[in-house]
């Protein structure tokens, strides 16, 4: 594996280069992970591809500037990416936020993108879900608490092992060599800061990702999670966002919840490598 630390307009983004023959493969993390939760995925892909992960701003090794966190933002970091490691075309595979800045990348760039995979991100315009509470009150629930505090690495471990359910060697992966944020108190916290998250989530708030699907050449293979909520709110986004797009397929994995790549791992990674061997 190769790693790389490349500068996008003043902001330092962590690359990983998993390897350096085959078709390039880029995947994107959920708001608040990191390149890490591809790491039971990423075996699978590495013969075949050229397999590369980035810790987006404000997550994982990257830089976490004040300000700065709007899609289109995230969407020039991975051109600057691209760009550096002298890749043209890329196939993309997201999780959650990666889906939104795969979706935007693909559309501002129709050129560059080979497929798209969108893992629960990018299938419902947030702002006009009928249940989903004003801007200002749905942004005070998520993200007003104070930020989270432990006393050393082995608490927070301890912690992650109690919460975050079922705990399992996918979730244990993620977290072998992670290096909390240290806090001027001598406590630490998780990486990415709270009002970092916040921002994220008040910009997507206000996009229309429906009519970005307008300007996508490439295939999209679309995997709403059949346990998160709202599936058939998403699937009819998803059957008419399909008129658009010159070759789609959608595949409802039983039992998934948001982050699959955790307890449908392998689920995951045949639905994506069909998609493949068909499409690509």
């Amino acid at each position: 594996m190769k790693e790389h630390m490349i500068d996008s307009n003043g902001v330092k983004i962590k690359v990983y280069e998993y390897s350096q023959t085959g078709e390039p493969l880029l995947l994107l993390h959920y708001m608040g992970g990191s390149s890490a939760i591809w790491r039971s995925i990423i075996p699978s892909f590495i013969e075949k591809y050229r397999v590369i992960a980035i810790d987006l701003r404000g997550h994982g090794k990257s830089d976490q500037p004040a300000t700065g966190y709007q899609l289109d933002t995230f969407v020039q970091d991975v051109r600057v990416v691209l760009d550096a490691l002298e890749i043209e075309k890329v196939n993309i595979v997201g999780s959650s936020l990666g889906c939104y800045i795969g979706t935007r990348f693909a559309s501002m760039y129709p050129e560059r993108a080979l497929s798209l995979v969108n893992s629960e991100g990018a299938l419902v315009d947030k702002s006009e879900r009928a249940n989903l509470e004003p801007k200002e009150e749905y942004l005070n629930k998520y993200f007003s608490a104070p930020e989270q505090e432990f006393e050393s690495r082995e608490t927070l471990i301890q912690h992650m092992k109690e919460n975050w359910l079922p705990w399992n060697k996918e979730r244990e992966m993620v977290m072998k060599d992670f290096e909390p944020r240290k806090l001027k108190n001598g406590r630490v916290t998780f990486i990415s800061k709270r009002d970092t998250l916040r921002q994220i989530a008040e910009d997507l708030y206000d996009k229309k990702i429906e009519h970005l699907y307008e300007n996508i050449h490439c295939s999209v293979l679309f995997l709403p999670a059949e346990k998160e909520g709202e599936l058939n709110e998403k699937l009819a986004f998803i059957k008419n966002v399909e008129r658009k797009l010159n070759n789609s397929k959608t595949v409802v994995i039983p039992e998934t919840s948001h982050a699959m790549m955790f307890d449908h791992s392998k689920e995951l990674i045949n639905e994506i490598k069909n998609f493949f061997d068909y499409t690509v």
